[in-house]
Protein backbone atom coordinates (compact mmCIF):
# COMPACT_ATOMS: atom_id res chain seq x y z
CA UNK A 1 0.00 0.00 0.00
CA UNK A 2 1.32 3.65 -0.67
CA UNK A 3 1.96 5.97 1.73
CA UNK A 4 -1.23 7.63 3.65
CA UNK A 5 -0.20 11.25 2.29
CA UNK A 6 -3.34 12.92 3.78
CA UNK A 7 -2.07 11.84 7.53
CA UNK A 8 1.29 12.67 6.68
CA UNK A 9 0.79 16.20 5.44
CA UNK A 10 -1.74 17.26 7.71
CA UNK A 11 -0.26 16.23 10.56
CA UNK A 12 1.30 19.11 13.34
CA UNK A 13 3.45 18.82 16.10
CA UNK A 14 2.38 20.13 19.62
CA UNK A 15 5.40 22.64 20.74
CA UNK A 16 3.75 24.13 23.19
CA UNK A 17 1.59 27.42 24.71
CA UNK A 18 -0.85 26.72 22.06
CA UNK A 19 1.81 26.50 18.96
CA UNK A 20 2.08 23.49 16.36
CA UNK A 21 4.81 22.75 13.66
CA UNK A 22 3.59 22.32 10.17
CA UNK A 23 5.24 21.36 6.97
CA UNK A 24 2.64 22.69 4.02
CA UNK A 25 4.05 20.23 1.11
CA UNK A 26 3.56 20.74 -2.66
CA UNK A 27 1.42 17.36 -2.76
CA UNK A 28 -1.62 19.38 -2.75
CA UNK A 29 -0.83 21.45 -5.36
CA UNK A 30 -3.25 23.09 -7.61
CA UNK A 31 -2.24 24.04 -11.32
CA UNK A 32 -1.57 27.69 -9.78
CA UNK A 33 1.57 26.15 -8.37
CA UNK A 34 0.21 26.67 -4.92
CA UNK A 35 -0.73 24.16 -2.61
CA UNK A 36 -4.62 23.78 -2.30
CA UNK A 37 -6.74 25.75 0.18
CA UNK A 38 -8.72 22.92 1.03
CA UNK A 39 -5.90 20.81 2.03
CA UNK A 40 -4.60 23.89 3.96
CA UNK A 41 -8.46 23.98 6.08
CA UNK A 42 -8.39 20.19 6.71
CA UNK A 43 -4.75 20.70 8.23
CA UNK A 44 -5.66 23.76 10.26
CA UNK A 45 -8.81 22.14 11.62
CA UNK A 46 -7.18 18.60 12.75
CA UNK A 47 -4.28 20.65 14.34
CA UNK A 48 -6.69 22.82 16.42
CA UNK A 49 -8.67 20.14 16.91
CA UNK A 50 -6.13 18.05 18.32
CA UNK A 51 -4.61 21.01 20.27
CA UNK A 52 -8.08 21.50 22.60
CA UNK A 53 -8.94 18.51 22.77
CA UNK A 54 -11.83 18.82 21.35
CA UNK A 55 -15.27 16.52 20.03
CA UNK A 56 -15.82 16.48 16.31
CA UNK A 57 -16.01 19.57 14.03
CA UNK A 58 -19.53 20.86 13.33
CA UNK A 59 -18.35 23.63 10.91
CA UNK A 60 -15.71 25.70 10.20
CA UNK A 61 -14.58 28.64 8.71
CA UNK A 62 -11.35 29.91 6.96
CA UNK A 63 -10.29 33.33 5.58
CA UNK A 64 -7.45 33.21 3.42
CA UNK A 65 -4.87 35.85 4.00
CA UNK A 66 -1.97 35.49 1.16
CA UNK A 67 -0.97 32.56 -0.71
CA UNK A 68 0.15 29.74 0.86
CA UNK A 69 3.80 27.69 0.12
CA UNK A 70 5.68 24.41 0.38
CA UNK A 71 7.88 24.82 3.48
CA UNK A 72 7.33 24.80 7.52
CA UNK A 73 5.07 27.08 8.99
CA UNK A 74 3.19 27.47 12.35
CA UNK A 75 -0.20 26.71 13.91
CA UNK A 76 -1.33 29.49 16.92
CA UNK A 77 -4.08 27.80 17.94
CA UNK A 78 -6.32 29.33 21.18
CA UNK A 79 -9.46 28.01 22.57
CA UNK A 80 -12.44 30.55 22.85
CA UNK A 81 -14.97 28.28 24.70
CA UNK A 82 -15.03 25.13 25.79
CA UNK A 83 -18.91 24.59 26.41
CA UNK A 84 -20.89 21.22 27.06
CA UNK A 85 -22.05 20.76 23.85
CA UNK A 86 -20.14 23.54 21.47
CA UNK A 87 -16.41 24.35 21.61
CA UNK A 88 -15.06 27.10 19.89
CA UNK A 89 -11.63 27.59 18.99
CA UNK A 90 -9.42 29.44 16.60
CA UNK A 91 -5.95 28.99 14.52
CA UNK A 92 -3.52 30.86 12.20
CA UNK A 93 -1.18 29.56 10.00
CA UNK A 94 1.67 31.86 9.81
CA UNK A 95 4.70 31.16 7.18
CA UNK A 96 8.27 33.23 7.43
CA UNK A 97 6.34 35.52 10.73
CA UNK A 98 3.21 36.37 7.92
CA UNK A 99 -0.16 35.05 9.05
CA UNK A 100 -1.44 32.89 5.59
CA UNK A 101 -4.91 31.87 6.74
CA UNK A 102 -7.32 32.32 9.99
CA UNK A 103 -10.11 29.57 10.93
CA UNK A 104 -12.33 29.69 13.90
CA UNK A 105 -14.42 26.55 14.31
CA UNK A 106 -17.18 24.92 16.51
CA UNK A 107 -16.86 21.53 17.90
CA UNK A 108 -18.97 19.04 19.86
CA UNK A 109 -20.09 16.12 20.68
CA UNK A 110 -22.64 13.82 17.71
CA UNK A 111 -26.26 13.83 19.28
CA UNK A 112 -29.23 12.01 18.24
CA UNK A 113 -32.06 15.27 17.79
CA UNK A 114 -34.23 15.50 14.70
CA UNK A 115 -32.72 14.84 11.27
CA UNK A 116 -35.33 15.85 8.09
CA UNK A 117 -33.69 16.48 4.81
CA UNK A 118 -35.04 17.69 2.19
CA UNK A 119 -32.60 17.78 -0.75
CA UNK A 120 -30.99 14.82 -2.92
CA UNK A 121 -28.38 13.55 -4.08
CA UNK A 122 -26.87 13.44 -7.71
CA UNK A 123 -27.99 11.29 -9.49
CA UNK A 124 -24.72 9.93 -11.37
CA UNK A 125 -24.02 6.88 -13.00
CA UNK A 126 -22.04 4.10 -10.97
CA UNK A 127 -18.00 5.20 -10.35
CA UNK A 128 -17.17 2.51 -12.78
CA UNK A 129 -19.53 4.11 -15.59
CA UNK A 130 -17.91 7.49 -15.24
CA UNK A 131 -14.72 8.90 -16.92
CA UNK A 132 -11.99 9.01 -15.27
CA UNK A 133 -10.27 12.67 -16.06
CA UNK A 134 -7.14 11.32 -15.66
CA UNK A 135 -7.29 9.42 -18.86
CA UNK A 136 -8.47 12.36 -20.86
CA UNK A 137 -5.63 14.21 -20.09
CA UNK A 138 -6.15 15.98 -16.81
CA UNK A 139 -2.76 16.16 -14.90
CA UNK A 140 -1.65 13.45 -13.02
CA UNK A 141 0.61 15.50 -10.32
CA UNK A 142 -0.12 17.91 -7.38
CA UNK A 143 -3.57 17.29 -5.91
CA UNK A 144 -4.94 15.17 -8.61
CA UNK A 145 -3.09 12.91 -7.73
CA UNK A 146 -4.28 12.41 -4.18
CA UNK A 147 -7.60 12.56 -5.05
CA UNK A 148 -9.92 9.96 -7.21
CA UNK A 149 -12.63 11.62 -9.62
CA UNK A 150 -15.20 10.52 -11.53
CA UNK A 151 -17.13 12.47 -13.95
CA UNK A 152 -20.65 11.25 -15.85
CA UNK A 153 -19.25 12.61 -19.10
CA UNK A 154 -16.15 15.33 -20.38
CA UNK A 155 -16.56 18.71 -19.40
CA UNK A 156 -17.16 21.37 -21.86
CA UNK A 157 -14.48 23.68 -20.78
CA UNK A 158 -11.77 20.76 -21.16
CA UNK A 159 -12.26 20.66 -24.73
CA UNK A 160 -12.67 24.89 -25.02
CA UNK A 161 -16.55 24.73 -24.82
CA UNK A 162 -17.78 25.98 -21.92
CA UNK A 163 -21.33 24.87 -21.44
CA UNK A 164 -22.19 28.08 -19.99
CA UNK A 165 -23.70 26.52 -16.66
CA UNK A 166 -21.50 26.22 -13.80
CA UNK A 167 -22.98 23.23 -12.25
CA UNK A 168 -20.32 20.21 -11.94
CA UNK A 169 -21.70 17.03 -10.35
CA UNK A 170 -18.95 14.34 -10.19
CA UNK A 171 -17.85 11.28 -7.67
CA UNK A 172 -14.58 12.19 -5.64
CA UNK A 173 -12.79 10.07 -2.97
CA UNK A 174 -8.92 10.41 -1.32
CA UNK A 175 -6.96 8.05 -3.42
CA UNK A 176 -6.94 4.85 -2.87
CA UNK A 177 -10.05 4.86 -1.37
CA UNK A 178 -8.65 6.15 2.05
CA UNK A 179 -11.20 6.48 5.13
CA UNK A 180 -12.70 9.96 5.25
CA UNK A 181 -12.57 11.50 8.19
CA UNK A 182 -14.02 14.97 9.20
CA UNK A 183 -11.11 17.07 8.24
CA UNK A 184 -10.69 14.91 4.53
CA UNK A 185 -14.45 16.46 4.11
CA UNK A 186 -13.20 19.97 4.90
CA UNK A 187 -10.74 19.12 2.41
CA UNK A 188 -13.18 17.43 -0.14
CA UNK A 189 -15.53 20.65 -0.68
CA UNK A 190 -12.49 22.55 -2.41
CA UNK A 191 -10.33 19.65 -4.10
CA UNK A 192 -12.16 19.92 -7.53
CA UNK A 193 -11.77 22.44 -10.54
CA UNK A 194 -13.85 25.67 -9.89
CA UNK A 195 -17.30 25.10 -11.60
CA UNK A 196 -17.07 28.91 -13.10
CA UNK A 197 -14.66 27.21 -15.60
CA UNK A 198 -18.18 26.12 -17.88
CA UNK A 199 -18.48 29.93 -17.90
CA UNK A 200 -14.77 30.52 -19.43
CA UNK A 201 -13.31 31.53 -16.46
CA UNK A 202 -10.21 29.35 -15.79
CA UNK A 203 -8.70 30.88 -12.60
CA UNK A 204 -9.97 31.46 -9.67
CA UNK A 205 -8.74 31.67 -5.96
CA UNK A 206 -10.68 31.62 -2.58
CA UNK A 207 -11.20 34.38 -0.20
CA UNK A 208 -12.95 32.80 2.45
CA UNK A 209 -15.00 29.58 3.18
CA UNK A 210 -17.34 27.80 5.50
CA UNK A 211 -18.09 24.31 5.78
CA UNK A 212 -20.31 22.22 7.68
CA UNK A 213 -19.84 18.90 8.83
CA UNK A 214 -22.78 16.91 9.23
CA UNK A 215 -22.01 13.29 9.99
CA UNK A 216 -19.09 10.84 8.31
CA UNK A 217 -19.79 8.90 5.37
CA UNK A 218 -19.87 5.41 4.99
CA UNK A 219 -17.11 3.69 2.74
CA UNK A 220 -17.14 4.40 -0.69
CA UNK A 221 -17.36 7.59 -3.21
CA UNK A 222 -18.32 10.71 -2.49
CA UNK A 223 -20.77 12.06 -4.80
CA UNK A 224 -20.29 15.95 -5.16
CA UNK A 225 -22.57 19.08 -6.67
CA UNK A 226 -20.83 22.18 -7.23
CA UNK A 227 -22.42 25.00 -8.33
CA UNK A 228 -22.35 29.11 -9.05
CA UNK A 229 -25.17 31.23 -9.54
CA UNK A 230 -23.62 34.58 -9.19
CA UNK A 231 -20.62 36.52 -10.25
CA UNK A 232 -20.48 39.96 -9.10
CA UNK A 233 -17.50 42.45 -9.90
CA UNK A 234 -15.37 39.85 -10.35
CA UNK A 235 -16.14 38.13 -6.84
CA UNK A 236 -18.97 34.73 -6.91
CA UNK A 237 -19.58 31.78 -4.69
CA UNK A 238 -19.23 28.69 -5.05
CA UNK A 239 -21.39 26.08 -3.17
CA UNK A 240 -20.78 22.41 -2.92
CA UNK A 241 -22.63 19.43 -1.49
CA UNK A 242 -20.79 16.03 -0.51
CA UNK A 243 -23.41 12.83 -0.35
CA UNK A 244 -21.86 9.46 0.07
CA UNK A 245 -23.48 6.20 -1.54
CA UNK A 246 -26.31 5.38 1.13
CA UNK A 247 -27.75 8.86 0.06
CA UNK A 248 -26.72 10.84 2.65
CA UNK A 249 -25.65 14.22 3.21
CA UNK A 250 -22.36 14.81 4.73
CA UNK A 251 -21.19 18.27 4.13
CA UNK A 252 -21.47 21.27 2.32
CA UNK A 253 -20.03 24.79 2.09
CA UNK A 254 -19.88 27.80 0.48
CA UNK A 255 -16.95 29.64 -0.36
CA UNK A 256 -16.30 33.55 -1.75
CA UNK A 257 -13.69 33.77 -4.64
CA UNK A 258 -12.09 35.95 -6.92
CA UNK A 259 -11.47 35.80 -10.35
CA UNK A 260 -7.64 36.24 -11.60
Amino acid sequence: MSDDYYAIDTASVPRGNGIRDLTVTNRWNTPLGKPNGGYILAAMLRGLGEEMGADDPFVASISYLKSPEAGPGELHTKSLRHGRRVQTGEVTLQQHGVIVAHLVANFGPRGEGRTHELGVPPQLPPPDACVDPRTQGMPEDGIFSRVDYRLASRPGWADGLPSGDPTVELWQRLSDGREIDFPALAFLVDSYAPPVMEIGEFQSMTVQLTVHLHRLPVPGWLATRLTTRHVVNGFHEEDCELWDEAGNLVAQSRQFAILL
